[in-house]
């Protein structure tokens, strides 16, 4: 075993020397003589280097430069620090060296800090460095070195990105606009091979982020096979996979392949990528970033992708083909992306079937439901715990208590300034967006073949088409927002033509008191203004217009209130048979205005069998009530086939008063009764009519007699 101790000490032997020759070497060339040449090229890019510490050498792992206490700012800011690191050692080559010639290869960071902040007025801290570093339209200057002997004055600094290490970095983000800061921790950086115009390396990183927005820390990790062109000018990614992800099960990933080059320091970069994003599971980053959203459907927002092609520059960027994919429901198209002095977006899709309501917040639990709920509730506690009947509070009172009068609600939206609309958020951009679908199921209507074209010009919003099929009638619809001056005014216009007006009715207006059925088309031109949500809702003024052939509405039966009329008036039993709690109209005419919260109908057309129907009316949509004047004039002798008949011709082509009165949540069959205060004249003159046959002088006595008789038949 003697040889091989003797080996291991020839080894050590000739170790020791080279470490003598490589600390000989390195003691003789002092690398501090280029600290002022370094500062004064960052000068020159303007950068302010700052190299408070010395530049030493390193053994180990790798013969290198060892600088410590590195700060990099702003040469007109030169305290505002944006860049700080405890140490950043660079590799040098080693047989350069034994040359005496500083060939970098490696650059290790370590604890590098950068500080990234927005002022007030928007300028990032950055901006002065990479304005001054775009202003220089040559090639970065190269470090000379002292010349010491002939061959020495071929000595310089090269640099080429071999390897690149961060270790333990740390990026911070605030924004004085929004007070909103941001932190990537722990971020490592691992780069090998990062040669311009070499073969493709390979480049990984980590980090965790924390934010603002973000109620868990955001983990990220990089991987990608990338390479630089000649002189920077070009980024090949071939791939870059991004995944995030938090404690929350929230995952996503952006996978991206193609390139970003120009073909010098003057041209703009143009961009070709290939992009695919997927957010799956979607709901976890809704709870990451402190959004509530409550669906009808809790099966929904589960997956989101987006899948497209990036082409183009940084002023205008066309994403050809775009495929978006929300849940089961995918929507294909194109969309362009331009960043000129005016901002703009155009965006058309196409999609399938898409259920919008299951998207909506849960319907509102009506009171009664929640009346009955609280009683329910009640009855099923044990014995022990039910109160005494002092105690007890019925399901009527608890609807009673908790439904706040009108007065009270408007006194209490008085008491809380509506917000005003975010008029100025509205301009500044341009947008085309075309939508369409093969259907869409919202607030419970089917609608077919769906569509949507809006225009956008700086605060101008133009509604150009909105359409669809909807219960074998068509929808169509235009109008504008006008958002550019102080004050926002809109206007729409449209209608719905040959629509099953009761699938509508049902759908929009879900009462389960009053129910229309039949076809009809409906017309309308409205416009309003103010600044406020309040304000457009107060200032609304509309025209609608009504037609059908035929209609049904329930649960009025407007027949047998005329034929009640006549009963009553002629004292004659009314017909005895079953009337259905509806009436059928036929040729219907309606002419509504709306005006805020006030629905008047200014006019009513209608037949009914051998009845035509006039009328007028209105309805308080904040007190939720309507009162409607009815006349109805009998043509023929009988109402209809089994109706009731009458006789007397006095009482024919004659409208006969009729009132509808009462809440949305009160209506039922009684809800229309003659109208007393206009048939007294009527009876006074038809009294009067008879008793002067029969009576003669005694008119007035009978007349009264008479009256006070009807009083007590309509309950007054």
């Amino acid at each position: 075993m003697a040889w091989i101790k003797r080996t291991l000490i020839a080894l050590l032997v000739v170790f020791l020397l080279l470490a003598g020759a490589v600390a000989w070497l390195l003691a003789g060339l002092d690398v501090n003589q280029y600290k002022p040449q370094l500062e004064k090229l960052a000068a020159k890019q303007g950068i302010a280097l700052q190299l408070e510490g010395d530049i030493g050498w390193q053994l180990w792992p790798q013969v290198g430069l060892e600088l410590r206490d590195v700060a990099l700012a702003p040469l007109q800011l030169p305290e505002e620090t944006l860049v700080r690191a405890d140490k950043i050692a660079v590799g040098v080559a080693l047989k350069p060296l034994l040359q005496r010639r500083v060939q970098a290869e490696e650059i290790v960071l370590v604890a590098p800090q950068i500080e990234l902040s927005v002022d007030k007025e928007g300028r990032g801290n950055w901006e002065l460095i990479s304005e001054a570093l775009e202003a220089q339209s040559k090639e970065p200057p190269k470090l000379e070195i002292p010349k010491e002997t002939e061959e020495s004055s071929q000595q310089q600094v090269q640099l080429s990105l071999d390897k690149l290490r961060i270790q333990n970095g740390l990026v911070s983000y605030t924004d004085a606009r929004t007070n909103k800061a941001y932190k990537v921790e722990d971020l490592r950086v691992t780069a090998d091979n990062l040669v311009p115009g070499g073969e493709p390396g390979h480049l990984s990183a980590d980090a965790s982020m924390s934010g603002s927005d973000l109620r868990y820390p955001l983990n990220l990790k990089l991987d990608s096979t990338l390479a630089l062109d000649e002189g920077l000018n070009g980024l090949r990614l071939q791939p870059l996979q991004l995944t995030f992800t938090a404690d929350n099960n929230a995952k996503a990933t952006v996978h991206l392949r193609g390139y970003v080059r120009r073909d010098n320091s003057n041209q703009p970069w143009r961009v070709q990528m290939n992009l695919n994003a997927s957010a799956d599971p979607l709901r976890p980053w809704l709870d990451l970033t402190g959004t509530q959203v409550v669906t009808r459907n809790s099966a929904v927002l589960q997956k989101l992708n987006i899948e497209t092609s990036l082409e183009g520059t940084e002023q205008k960027l066309d994403l050809t083909p775009l495929q978006l994919q929300l849940d089961s429901t995918t929507f294909s198209g194109s969309a362009q992306l331009r960043n000129a002095e005016m901002p703009g977006l155009d965006l058309s899709l196409r999609g399938g079937a898409f259920n919008l309501d299951s998207y909506l917040p849960p319907a509102e639990e009506k009171e009664g439901e929640s009346a009955t709920s609280a009683e329910a509730a009640a009855q099923s506690k044990p014995a022990e715990q039910t109160p005494t009947s002092a105690e007890t509070i019925s399901a009527q009172q608890i609807q009673k208590q908790s439904k706040p009068k009108a007065s009270e609600q408007q006194e209490t939206a008085q008491q809380v300034p509506p917000e005003p609309l975010p008029l100025s958020a509205l301009r500044g951009f341009t947008a085309n967006i075309s939508l369409a679908l093969d259907q869409l199921q919202a607030a419970d209507l089917q609608l077919d073949s769906p569509e949507i074209q809006l225009t956008v010009d700086n605060g101008l919003y133009q509604l150009q088409k909105l359409s669809a099929d909807i219960y074998g009638g068509q929808l169509n619809s235009n109008g504008q927002l006008n958002a550019r001056a102080q004050t926002a005014e809109g206007q729409v216009r449209g209608g719905l033509s040959n629509v099953d007006i009761g699938k509508v009715q049902k759908a929009l207006f879900p009462s389960e008191k009053v129910q229309v059925a039949g076809e009809a088309s409906v017309n309308w031109d409205g416009r309003t203004k103010g600044k406020t949500s309040v304000d457009l809702q107060k200032n609304l003024v509309a025209a609608v217009n009504i037609s059908s052939k035929e209609l049904s509405i329930a649960p009025f039966n407007l027949e047998k209130s005329m034929c009640q009329l006549f009963s009553y008036a002629e004292n004659t039993p009314l017909p005895d048979r079953d009337w259905p709690a509806q009436t059928g109209l036929q040729d219907v005419r309606a002419t509504i205005a709306v005006k805020g919260d006030d629905v008047k109908v200014t006019e009513i057309l209608a037949g009914i069998e051998n009845i035509a129907m006039t009328g007028d009316g209105e309805i308080d949509l904040k007190k939720q009530d309507f009162d409607f004047a009815l006349g109805l004039a009998l043509v023929g002798e009988s109402t209809s086939a089994d109706g009731c008949t009458v006789k007397n011709k006095r009482w024919r082509n004659r409208p006969l008063p009729l009132r509808c009165k009462g809440d949305f949540d009160d209506v039922g069959p009684g809800t229309c009764k003659p109208d007393s205060r206009r048939l007294d004249d009527l009876v006074r003159e038809e009294l009067k009519h008879k008793a002067k046959k029969k009576y003669g002088d005694k008119v007035e006595e009978k007349v009264d007699e008479l009256k006070e008789k009807l009083k007590n038949l309509f309950g007054r």
